[in-house]
This record gives structure tokens, sequence and C-alpha cells, in this order.
């Protein structure tokens, strides 16, 4: 039997249910592919490819011919109505820029991407069905029964999508189709796909996973990534290294990305490249001349747009998201 790439792997894992959109505490899949096949270099591109997405579902994918497909849009509205998926392509749309990352990814973990969504704001489809004073909730239900919502003021917010192309190309099974929301700042669980309800509610509404004790806003933390070099590297004392990564805030944006090659000790800005969007990752670039052998602990922090410097505090992705500084140590010769 001929083996499988960690790709394949991968999309078999998830198609079995096995790729949770939340994993379990202290077990998260980054982590866990990490022990499977090592940590091998990571292509850091500013737009993931559709195929090099992390892709994540509470269980299997649901197929939904978009002939039979239909987005519903009731509860505290003065006009129900229901949309197909001709007359969805057919509203007025905007694109954005936006980074998903999901709540059980590690510190440095790889379940975090970015694509160009193409979709109709939300709020354009709210406002259609004209939202009552009562609404409190609006809840997102999926075909495969899973729900997540957002709060209504939230929702009636500019950026929040209901999409239906990525990259391009309608959204891949794998990541939605024929519709998902968008809702950039927030971990994947708001990022509800197979869309086939959105329902107003007087009251607040608690998801699938927030049942089970995980975070109900679900902001994204700071955080910063290191993909070059990774720990066991040897590098040259005397030749100059481009260390490189990126880091994210979610909708906050990046200010300052500081990178430490002595533990901690000291630290010095890196170049950061110019952002995708207000709601996209940012890479950096810090280049290195190593004057002295031996090992090397390099450390990578961010401080987001609003000034806030992202923690040192370690805490594992239960209930709101991962914290920490990454680690790499690399030896001089």
């Amino acid at each position: 039997m001929k083996a499988l790439s960690r790709r394949q792997l991968l999309q078999f894992a998830a198609g079995l249910g096995f790729a949770s959109v939340i994993p379990q505490p202290r077990h998260s899949m980054a982590s866990m592919w990490s022990q499977l096949f090592g940590k091998p270099k990571r292509q850091l591109s500013a737009i993931t490819p559709n195929d090099e997405f992390y892709m994540t579902s509470y269980r299997t994918p649901p197929f939904i011919p978009a002939e039979q497909w239909a987005l519903s849009v009731r509860g505290q509205v003065k006009s129900l109505f229901t949309l197909t998926y001709p007359q969805l392509l057919a509203q007025p749309s905007v694109s954005e820029i936006v980074t998903l990352e999901c709540v059980g990814n590690g510190v440095a973990g790889e379940a975090i991407s970015t694509a160009e969504w193409e979709g109709v704001k939300l709020k354009s489809l709210l406002e259609q069905a004209g939202v009552t004073t009562q609404a409190y909730d609006v809840v997102f239900h999926a075909a495969d029964g899973y729900s997540d919502s957002l709060p209504i003021e939230r929702a009636m917010m500019d950026e929040i999508l209901v999409a239906y192309r990525m990259n391009g190309v309608p959204l891949p099974l794998g990541h939605g189709f024929p519709a998902r929301i968008i809702a950039p700042g927030h971990y994947g669980m708001k990022h509800v796909q197979w869309l086939t309800g959105i329902e107003l509610l007087p009251t607040d509404y608690k998801g699938y996973y927030q049942q089970k004790n995980w975070s109900d806003d679900a902001i994204v933390k700071t955080m910063s990534w290191i993909t070059d070099p990774q720990t066991g590297d040897v590098l040259q004392a005397g030749q100059r290294f481009g260390i490189q990564g990126f880091a994210f805030a979610g909708s906050r944006g990046i200010r300052l990305v500081e990178l430490s090659t002595n533990g901690g000790e000291t630290w010095e800005p890196s170049q950061l490249a110019p952002a995708l969007s207000p709601y996209s990752w940012v890479q950096w670039t810090y280049q290195w001349e190593p004057s002295r052998s031996g090992d090397h602990r390099i450390l990578a922090r961010a401080t987001d747009g609003t000034g806030a410097l992202q923690t040192a505090l370690e805490h594992e992705p239960f209930p709101d998201g991962a914290s920490g500084i990454q680690e790499v140590i690399v030896s001089v010769i």
C-alpha cells in the first residue's frame, strides 16, 4: 500500500471527523501531527493556497449540491426570507483578506492560514430582513448540526461576511461550500461553515463548544511565530542569516515584532512587511549575524495595534486560546 503524504493524512483525518473544530485541551491537532511527523520547514506565503489551508470540522463535512442549498434568515426580523445559491451570488459582493486560526492551536502551531474571501456583508442580509429591537444574538446554523453565534452589535459590523468564494474560486467542500461565515478577529469556531440558517434570538445563545465551556467571545490573542530557523538548525558564525516568521492579533493589527537571540536578555525590532489587510497576519524578518559559537535561544514577541505586548505567560488552548512565547534553539559553529 502506498504511504500517504502528510497532507493526505490530514485530509483523511478531517474527512473522518478526527480533525475537530476545537481539539480537546492538551492535545491540539498541530502538536499531534508534529509528534507524528516531526517539524518540517514551514514555507510561509502571504496567502495560503486552498489545498494547504488548515481544515477542521466537528464531524464529516456535509455535501450540499448548490441547486439544493438555501439560506434562511429568520427569528427576530420583520421579514423572514430565504436565498437560493444564485440569489446569494446576485447580492452585492465584497472581498476581504482574513487570517483564520483555530482556538485549539498551540503556540507556533500550524492551524492558522490566510485567504481572500468573497461574499455578502452579513449586515446587508440582516438589513433586508429588518432587525427588531428584541434581537440579541445572531445564530449561525450549519448543515452538519453545528452552530455558533455573535452578538447583534458585532454581527452588524461591515467586516462580517457570508462568504462563497475562497482565493478566487467557489468554497471547497472542506471549507464550507456553499457558504460560510467569516468573522475577522475571532477564532475559527465563529467562522461557521456549511451555513444553512441565520437566526436572530432575543436571548444569549450558547453554541456547540460554548456548551463545553469554551470561550463565547473567542477573540484572537496576539501571537508571533518563528518559521525559520527551527530548533536543531546549525548556522555559521560570522554569516548573516535572515530570521523570519509572522505575527497575528486578529482585528487589532501588529505594530511591532521584536527578536531576541540571547534568550530574552535583549530585544531588537524586526522589519515588518505591509499588512495584507486589517484582519491578516503580518510577515516579519530580522537579519542576524551570530558572532560566537554555541547554542542560541531565539525568541519573538509582538505588540498589537493597541500597544499591548504579547504575553509571555504560558497557557494551553482551553478555554480561550493558547498564549506564551515560542523558543527556537540553534547551534552556531
